[in-house]
């Protein structure tokens, strides 16, 4: 699971920078891997808006922005995908591993 880290910090950059709980919280909760795909999409593109378009008021969520390996995030959409959909266990610890790297992860992006 070498990309949960790599999915994580898409998730806490957009909470470090917006204040955006909301995919981290739908992710540790989703029922299926195709939600979990798709909320993990959407943090995407929030993700990507905010490079291409905002004045950045954290620093370190900026310099973590654009550090993130998108290949590497792409790579666990597509390992997720290849889950097996009955193995509920399975999806749970990987989204629930994911969602709290990115709450971890977000906490040390703080800033002042």
């Amino acid at each position: 699971m070498e990309y949960a880290r790599d999915i994580a910090e898409v998730l806490a950059v957009l909470i470090a920078e917006k204040g955006n709980y909301t995919y981290v919280d739908k992710l540790g909760y989703t029922p299926s891997k195709d939600l979990a795909i798709y909320y993990i999409r959407e943090a995407l593109r929030d993700l990507h808006s905010l490079i291409n378009g905002q004045r950045w008021e954290n620093r370190r969520a900026k310099e973590m922005a654009y550090r993130i390996n998108f290949d590497r995030v792409e790579k666990g959409i597509q390992d997720l995908a290849k889950l097996d959909p009955k193995d509920k266990k399975k999806l749970r610890e990987i989204t629930a591993l994911i969602s709290a790297k990115a709450l971890s992860i977000s906490a040390s992006l703080r800033e002042g």
